[in-house]
């Protein structure tokens, strides 16, 4: 296939930002690899990499890489074809009883099944065959899809683990001395029944060269930096005063207390936080100064890179509003700031500001944006 030039100087860029949006959970300094070796691949994401959601999250691209083909053009060899064929059969099988399952579901519902399909995913399918793959390196790909018309749920499959996937993932981790789970999804999904593993990368969904980005970030040729734009919760922690999924009406009970704005103000412990991602290396983040003129707030954090490898630090400043008259969440994001890549003992200073007038809340009373009395609390950190 032939690129036009524009699109190479597209594909140029996109190569070097796609790390930056990829979030490392879990790390015990096995990755990245000091050199290619055989790898043993599993999970349906490998083969069947979702580059992007379904309906407006769905783009029409001339080619895409996938994490198969893009682990063997950094030139890793492939040890678990046996597996990854296997798992074909049966994914052919699922999504023929899942188109069967919506057409029945349009006829009981004396609806088009195109309409009744619509956002609709399939769930992963539960299999039984052996994890056959040699080496000492394994990466497990979890995949899942998502998009308009259908909201996701804590159910097997979705947003918890199927019971093969929780079976399989121990397994890996158990049996191979390396070892990567990557979540190839867009969304939370509760790992909670496979916290013993060591290495977790949110490769996320990223385009036509979703699976080079991979490779890249294996190899040590990039390095993840992005953070989580949402909290991570355990079921039992989500709160249920919404009316989410409602065809007619959705009304906003939460009020001000939505994603880690809740979990916060009710003192509850995310599987992993808003804001949160680690990185291939260390850093520590101080205050070097702050000041508020006319209105203006301005922090100066000094961040050092404290680790062996190169990277890049998000710092974050909460503030914490008193609470008179009007209802407050314990903290709400004020600033952030990313800073440059960092080489190993390297420190960079960064500003953070934001006016006093972004963080009023409405009164009804006062018909009027304020400010109540009391003490602001800021508080700078990465997470």
């Amino acid at each position: 296939m032939k690129l036009h030039d524009y699109e190479k100087k597209h594909l140029k860029t996109l190569r070097k930002l796609l790390p930056e949006c990829t979030v490392l959970l879990k790390s015990d300094g096995t990755f990245p690899l000091d050199a290619l070796e055989p790898v043993a691949l599993f999970g349906e994401g490998v083969r069947h990499t979702v580059k992007g959601g379904t309906g407006s999250g769905e783009v029409n691209s001339r080619y895409f890489v996938n994490v198969e083909q893009g682990l063997k053009n950094a030139g890793f060899s492939i040890t678990s074809d046996k597996w990854l064929d296997a798992y074909d059969e049966v994914l052919v099988q699922a999504k023929n009883d899942f188109i069967r399952e919506i057409k029945q579901r349009a006829k009981a519902n004396h609806t088009m099944a195109v309409m009744e399909g619509m956002g609709a995913v399939m769930s992963a399918p539960e299999y039984e065959f052996p994890l056959e793959g040699g080496g000492e390196l394994a990466v497990y790909v979890l995949a899942r899809n998502s998009g308009e018309g259908n909201d996701r749920d804590f159910v097997k499959g979705d947003i918890l683990l199927s019971d093969t996937e929780k079976r399989d993932i121990l397994a890996l981790n158990a049996k191979y001395k390396k070892f990567l789970l990557v979540l190839n999804v867009g969304g939370p999904v509760d790992l909670s029944d496979v916290c013993e593993v060591k290495n977790i990368l949110v490769l996320s969904q990223l385009g036509v060269e979703t699976g080079d980005a991979l490779a890249d970030l294996m190899l040590g040729k990039a390095y993840p930096s992005g953070k989580l734009t949402t909290s991570w919760a355990y079921e039992k922690d989500v709160p249920r005063i919404g009316e989410f999924g409602d065809k007619n009406d959705t009304r906003y009970k939460e009020g001000i207390y939505v994603g880690y704005r809740y979990y916060d103000s009710v003192g509850v412990k995310n599987e992993f936080p808003f804001g949160y991602g680690l990185s291939y290396t260390d850093f520590s983040i101080g205050c070097k100064q702050i000041s508020c003129e006319k209105g203006n707030v301005t922090v100066t954090a000094s961040v050092t890179n404290n680790g062996g490898f190169a990277g890049k630090e998000a710092v974050q400043l909460y503030v914490s509003v008193p609470s008179v008259e009007l209802d407050q969440p314990y903290q709400m994001l004020a600033a952030f700031a990313k800073t440059g890549e960092l080489k190993p003992h390297q420190s960079e200073d960064v500003t953070l500001r934001f006016r006093m007038s972004d963080i009023a809340s409405y009164s009804e009373h006062a018909a009027a944006y304020v400010l109540e009395q009391g003490a602001y609390v800021l508080r700078l950190g990465n997470s």
